[in-house]
């Protein structure tokens, strides 16, 4: 099973446009396996064409789960809240 990180698309302008079909492209940053960040730029055909591949190719998308960028924050929360609370509860058990 997969876990990805949602992404999210942004419309910017075509400032240097060669012709009029464009006005706008759908920009997401994405990082590689190297790490390198990378600018992807689609049209909205291009968007419209990968919605309906992935229609007609259901099968070929893996089973995945959803990484939440606050989930480590949360975690690490979490484990500083159990580590004072065992400090306290310590504490109270030694004075017993």
């Amino acid at each position: 099973m997969f876990k990805i990180r949602l992404g999210r698309f942004y419309r910017v302008k075509n400032i240097n446009k060669k012709s009029p079909i464009n006005k706008h492209y759908n920009m997401i940053v994405v990082d590689n396996e190297e790490g390198d960040i990378q600018e992807l730029l689609f049209t909205d055909t291009d968007l419209l064409k990968a919605i309906l591949r992935r229609k007609r190719n259901k099968e070929d998308i893996p089973k995945y789960t959803i990484i939440s960028d606050t989930a480590g924050f949360v975690y690490m929360i979490g484990l500083i809240l159990a580590a004072m609370s065992g400090g306290f509860l310590g504490y109270f058990v030694r004075q017993i």
